[in-house]
């Protein structure tokens, strides 16, 4: 790596029930573990801290999770979302072999999208990639520049892999096309028509009202 990428921790204590304090104390709890683990890590971080880094690197970047009395270079495995409040509430934090290959989903980015017939379909957000930890990318740009007429398309094998990346998705996997724009159902043309009716009928009964009122 150009240069290393850290987000601090806390190591933890505090378990089961109890790490609701840490929530509302602005922490969010978090294990680390892998095959160079010996035993699993709880820790804890920064809620608005993590929540920008994961923004800016996703799951597919390595990066040292330091703590004090330790430091462990490891990718964000599962992020635990609050279904109602959509808060995160816990963090899996992956400590892999740095020296053995791994797979790991991997964003694609459309880039370069020009002005094109029909509706861009972005088909897979991401592919599977086989690599070593350091050499993962955080996503692979796709150059939409291609995509012009309806019928176009471009699948994983018109992807360009990043030095010591191998793309382990199927190369005939669809990742964005250009389609005809979907006409409407039989039940949103009705919905549209009774709209049109009620916006007519209004504007009518506005116009009777007006013009009672000059004659008055």
């Amino acid at each position: 790596m150009a240069h290393e990428l850290i987000l601090m921790a806390e190591p933890r204590t505090v378990h089961g029930k109890k790490v609701k304090r840490l929530r509302r104390e602005g922490l969010v709890p978090g294990v680390v573990y892998g095959p160079v683990v010996d035993e699993t890590i709880s820790v804890s971080v920064n809620s608005r801290v993590f929540s920008k880094f994961y923004m800016n690197h996703g799951h597919s970047t390595i990066f040292t999770l330091q703590w004090e009395g330790g430091s462990q270079p490891v990718l964000i495995r599962e992020v635990q979302i609050d279904p109602v409040r959509r808060d995160i509430i816990h963090i899996d934090f992956f400590a892999p072999n740095m020296r053995q290959k791994l797979r790991q989903a991997v964003p694609v980015a459309l880039r370069h999208i020009g002005d094109h017939e029909g509706v861009l379909q972005h088909v897979v957000n991401e592919v599977e990639v086989e690599a070593l930890p350091a050499d993962l990318p955080h996503e692979i740009d796709v150059d939409a520049s291609s995509l012009n007429t309806i019928g176009d398309g471009i699948h994983v094998a018109d992807l360009t892999a990043p030095q010591g990346v191998e793309i382990v998705t199927p190369g005939e996997t669809l990742i964005a096309s250009l389609v005809a724009e979907a006409a409407p159902t039989a039940e949103e043309a009705a919905e549209a028509a009774e709209a049109a009716e009620a916006a007519e009928a209004a504007g009518t009964q506005g116009g009777e009202t007006s013009e009672g009122g000059e004659a008055e």
